[in-house]
């Protein structure tokens, strides 16, 4: 008789975890990494392909927050899904939730085009019928805008000493679609010492901002590369500070890419100060 209690205990043990396998495989498994094309970030955008379609359904009407900006990484964790569907136990319990969930805008990527015809509209308005020499080759971090076809403006042209090359600051005429970036030109020899001249000589003084001299990069590097960097991360009545590196240098209003050592992503942040950048989750 003992023994036959002892196999029955044993089989109950056995059947334990199989129950609980069993019930885990029937959960939705919400994907850990996810873009988004709309303003806002709903249920259903987590959800995978082969979700049942009532809870397609159901994750269309859940809205979890907003969508960040394009280019700039936002982090949903297990506990904030949790409490946005507080009021729906039964479809919470259908749910298998990730810790951490990754969700970045693809947004409308700046094409090429945009950003020549960008600054051939500008050299026409500064230096009458100077143009963007067809040889120029454009060499910037690709990179996204809130909407699609983006109108760009030109705030600034100088040459970087750094880089001996001539760098055009630009941004979207909608300040909310995207962040000042640099262009760097890469000219061919004869154009580039043409460019390098004549910037020098002060001949394109008018590209300049209010109190640089146009011809040197007086604009301070408040970001330096691969020194660290604090990043402030705002969004959803959340604001974390975090250590990063930064991938590029930076100057004021300067978006460029960082990288966390703790999540191993490579983010995009704007400069706002020396050591100190910003980005929206």
């Amino acid at each position: 008789m003992k023994h036959v209690w002892s196999s029955l205990v044993w089989m109950l043990l056995a059947a334990i975890p199989l129950a609980w396998c069993a019930e885990n495989e029937s959960k939705v498994q919400l994907r850990d990494a996810v873009e988004v094309e709309r303003e806002r970030v709903w249920l259903s955008d987590l959800l995978p392909p082969s979700a049942p379609s009532a809870i397609q359904k159901a994750g269309d009407a859940i809205a979890l927050c907003q969508a960040p900006r394009p280019g700039s990484p936002r982090v949903l964790d297990a506990e904030q899904i949790t409490a946005k569907l507080a009021a729906q136990p039964q479809l919470l319990r259908q749910l298998a939730i990730p810790s951490r969930i990754m969700v970045r805008n693809s947004g409308w990527p700046i094409v090429e085009a945009a950003v020549r015809l960008a600054i051939s509209r500008f050299l026409l308005e500064q230096a009458g019928n100077r143009d963007l020499p067809e040889a120029a080759k454009l060499d910037w971090e690709p990179l996204s805008a809130a909407e699609e076809h983006s109108a760009l403006q030109v705030t600034g042209l100088d040459w970087d000493i750094r880089q001996q090359s001539a760098q055009v600051r630009l941004r979207c005429s909608a300040r909310v679609s995207c962040g000042s970036f640099l262009v760097h030109l890469v000219l061919p020899p004869l154009i580039g010492d043409e460019w390098r001249s004549r910037l020098a000589s002060g001949i394109g003084a008018s590209f300049a901002g209010p109190g640089q001299r146009a011809g040197t990069s007086t604009v301070a590097v408040l970001a330096e590369r691969g020194k660290p960097a604090t990043l402030i991360l705002d969004g959803g009545g959340l604001r974390i500070s975090m250590r990063v590196i930064c991938l590029q240098a930076g100057e004021l209003n300067q978006r460029i890419r960082v990288f966390d050592t703790q999540s191993r992503h490579v983010l995009r942040a704007e400069v706002v100060g020396a050591g100190l950048l910003h980005a929206t989750l």
